[in-house]
This record gives structure tokens, sequence and C-alpha cells, in this order.
């Protein structure tokens, strides 16, 4: 696995990542370790009127001004 930050795009609507030296979109579906402090918790990336992750029976609204680490 790769840990990198996840940014949004505000022009495209859509998270992306930067893996060695290329961009990368992610989309509704696709799962990746979020992290938590230091802790990689399992989550799946998904869209309904904003974009959220979905960590078990937990849903999370993503903060589009933030970053966040992830593992790919």
């Amino acid at each position: 696995m790769n840990k990198t930050r996840m940014r949004y795009d505000q022009g495209r609507d859509q998270w992306f990542v930067n893996l060695d030296g290329r961009e990368y979109v992610l989309h509704c579906g696709e799962s990746f370790e979020l992290y938590i402090g230091s802790n990689a918790l399992l989550c799946q990336l998904e869209l309904a009127s904003k974009w959220y992750v979905i960590m078990g029976n937990t849903r999370f609204d993503l903060r589009e001004h933030d970053q966040y680490m992830v593992n790919l």
C-alpha cells in the first residue's frame, strides 16, 4: 500500500491523490485506509449531495478544504 495525501479539487468536484508523480482521481465505491490520528481504518468513498466515507456502520462527511492521509 502507498501512504499519501488525499485532496479535493473543487473545479472537478473530485478527490484525488498523487502517487509517484502522477495524479489519480478517486471514484465512488473505492476502498482505502483513512488515517484517524495514527490509526488506519478501512473505508469506502461515496457521493450523495456531498462526498463522505463509510467505515463499518458509520458515515463521515469529508471536509473539502482539508487533506487526509490515506493508504491505497
